[in-house]
């Protein structure tokens, strides 16, 4: 079986501001949803954990586990370009995140992401 666990919550996802790839480390809340996952996930053997090698999901796998953890780049949060560490609001309805196909831009004076 595979098991698949997205990070805690940082103060940037408060905030509502866009991480990507900028390393974030968990905040206490998602220190504590950590430790839910953990509780809810007791009694599984994993044979391999993974995890993105950004702090807030390594963190959160180091919480949920005491397994070795495998760093692994492949499984790297998408780069969002020059919408990194911008407010949400700063992009309303430039870009529509909603859809995990949608890679283009709305107004055609910008570049696809």
């Amino acid at each position: 079986m595979i098991y698949i666990v997205r990070h805690g919550q940082t103060d940037w996802n408060v905030e509502g501001i866009y991480q990507g790839r900028i390393d974030i480390p968990l905040n206490k809340t998602g220190i504590e949803q950590a430790k839910r996952t953990r509780e809810k996930l007791r009694g599984i053997k994993f044979d391999k954990v993974f995890s993105s090698p950004l702090k807030r999901a390594f963190e959160t796998a180091q919480i949920i586990c005491d397994n070795p953890i495998i760093k692994d780049d492949r499984i790297i949060e998408r780069c969002n370009g020059e919408l990194e560490g911008k407010q949400k609001s700063e992009y309303k309805g430039t870009v529509d995140f909603n859809d995990p196909n949608e890679r283009k831009f709305r107004n055609r004076n910008h570049y696809s992401i």
